[in-house]
């Protein structure tokens, strides 16, 4: 399934006690499709409380009995689910198929308003006015393209054992008051986009060069880079899971428009 849904009101993707997240109210819901059989859902990878997703990717391994067609499976799951939570695709896949494993990329966006602050858009953006120096946001998106190590830009955890990454891409979109910027990779580390966009945001306020984003991305040290950015701008729009559709993807309006 693709799946769609607002963080603002969810602790994250994954089941978490005492706390309503994605995962658990999909479960749940499936559950009560499939004659109050327990369903185990997967997904492409979790996303924190209040990041948005506009393409998840969810798969779960549907009980014999009883056999639900895939289009009346996304109607009764829409009719069920909140506003919040909606279902966009339910296709049948191979038995081999993993939501996260078989994924080759994925692609992200930040989404920053310059304009007033707003009850709405401040749910699906980070309110920052002066941020207008994208020529220099551009030098700085070059510097992180391509294969590096991230450790700067992730939490600092002793157990990653790998912190190198890919970013094929870098696009940077202005709709008027709103600058989105969309990440293209082969996979992101934990909160790396929200690190990355916590000091892209002193760039497109002309506090810090993109020199200084390349040598904090050399550092390899947490502590180098700036705080995080806020969870409410950031959208998950697509996992991939061939290159042709990577390399097609390009963003045309900001998520929330969709």
């Amino acid at each position: 399934m693709e799946v769609a849904y607002d963080g603002t009101d969810f602790s994250g993707w994954q089941v978490q006690p005492d706390s309503i997240t994605v995962q658990q109210v999909l479960e749940e819901k499936l559950g009560i499709i499939y004659a109050n059989q327990l369903i185990h859902t997967d997904s492409s990878g979790r996303t924190d409380a209040g990041v948005h997703a506009i393409g998840q990717t969810v798969t779960f391994r549907a009980p014999g009995r009883p056999i639900v067609q895939d289009w009346k499976l996304y109607k009764a799951l829409n009719r069920m689910l909140p506003q919040t939570l909606r279902i966009r695709e339910v296709m049948e896949v191979d038995e081999k198929f993993h939501a996260r494993f078989s994924a080759v990329g994925k692609a992200y966006t930040y989404v920053i308003n310059r304009g007033l602050p707003s009850p709405f858009s401040d749910r699906w953006s980070w309110n920052i006015s002066d941020f207008s120096d994208l020529c220099e946001l551009r030098k700085a998106a070059d510097c992180l393209t391509g294969v590096h190590d991230f450790s700067s830009f992730t939490v600092d955890r002793k157990e990653i054992d790998d912190a190198v990454r890919t970013i094929y891409r870098i696009e940077i979109h202005e709709f008027g008051d709103l600058v989105c910027m969309t990440f293209v990779g082969d996979g992101f580390l934990y909160k790396m986009i929200r690190s990355l966009m916590g000091t892209l945001a002193f760039v497109g306020t002309g506090k810090v060069k993109a020199v200084e984003v390349k040598d904090i991305l050399e550092s390899r040290k947490r502590t180098s880079a700036y705080d995080t950015a806020p969870a409410q701008g950031l959208f998950l729009m697509k996992v991939f899971y061939d290159d042709k559709s990577m390399k097609k993807f390009k963003l045309e309006k900001p998520p929330f428009w969709a």
